[in-house]
């Protein structure tokens, strides 16, 4: 093996124990209003303890998300020591996978305390042997749906696995790789001493993946709520806008109504007062004629006298 090799090794160990760091629950509910995941719950920030307290899409996503961080850094090192030699491409692989585990268990982002390494184990052996894997999560997701106690399902799984790839061939001669595998699942044992003593005192936290599923539906349905009530909220926003809009109009159509009938009124006043003081007018004017006409009769009277 060359230095270049080695160092590879080297730093590979130490990137996939960066990666294996990285939270997903964390990051998940960090800005949440609930807090942190490692105040909900059990506290654990995995997939189980995300599944009972935000529900199974999360849990799932959950899931998946610390499955990719044993996944990536496992393949890489198959496939970067594959064209080196077959017996050195499963030492980088359960190596690399190892480091995950141990970034995943003690994050040096979160003071060293994190989850359980169980989904990244799971991706370090999706990695090394896909179709056992595959057909033992299969069965042990049916098995959870009756036992409903995820650390026993969990440690059944990592340990029949480890059992089975024993006798696989690569495992032949390569004490190596039988090492990081038995490590690394005794390190997930040891990150489940409290879940087996809650156990042994018949205390331990079920998952109920029906429970799970109901609150993605209470989700879905409290969110199609909240639309249904920003709709009406917004719909009764514009309908009050517009009707203080006709209000308004109706305001000034009625000011503008009342103006034209004072207007029409006050003509009609001073017309009957016009109307009053026609006839007087007429009376003064006769009055003033039938004086004067009586003036003039008085003259030509005493005009006759006179003669």
């Amino acid at each position: 093996m060359e230095l270049m090799d080695i160092l590879v090794l080297i730093f590979g160990s130490i990137i996939s124990y960066l990666i294996g760091g990285v939270s997903i629950a964390r990051l998940i509910t960090k800005k949440e209003k609930n807090g942190d995941i490692k105040s909900q719950g059990s506290g654990n920030p995995g997939t189980m303890n995300m599944l009972r307290t935000h529900g199974l899409f999360m849990g799932i996503f959950t899931l998946i998300c610390d499955a990719v961080k044993g996944v990536l850094p496992a393949l890489f090192g198959y496939l970067y020591f594959l064209q080196i030699d077959i017996s050195l491409s499963y030492i980088a692989l359960y190596l690399f996978g190892f480091c995950a585990v141990v970034g995943h268990i003690f994050p040096i982002y979160y003071k060293f305390k994190g989850g359980k390494g169980i989904a990244t184990t799971l991706g370090v052996f999706m990695v090394a042997d896909p179709i056992t894997s595959i057909i033992l999560f299969g069965i042990l997701l049916v098995t959870l749906l009756f036992i409903k106690i995820s650390s026993v399902v969990s440690l059944l799984f990592i340990t029949i696995n480890v059992i089975i790839q024993l006798f696989k061939t690569y495992c032949e001669d390569n004490w190596i790789v039988i090492v990081l595998m038995v490590l690394m699942v005794l390190l997930d044992i040891w990150a489940h001493r409290q879940n087996l003593v809650r156990l042994i005192e018949n205390k331990e936290n079920p998952a109920d993946l029906q429970e799970g599923l109901q609150k993605d539906i209470k989700k879905i349905k409290d969110k199609q709520e909240k639309k249904i009530e920003k709709i009406e909220q917004k719909t009764e926003n514009i309908r009050q806008k517009y009707d203080r809009i006709i209000e308004k109009k109706h305001s000034k159509v009625n000011k503008k109504i009342e103006k034209l009938n004072e207007k029409s009124e006050n003509q009609m006043l001073e017309n009957d007062k016009s109307v009053e003081n026609k006839p007087q007018e007429e009376l003064k004017e006769n009055n003033q004629q039938a004086k004067k006409e009586a003036k003039s009769t008085k003259k030509t009277s005493k005009v006759k006298e006179e003669e």
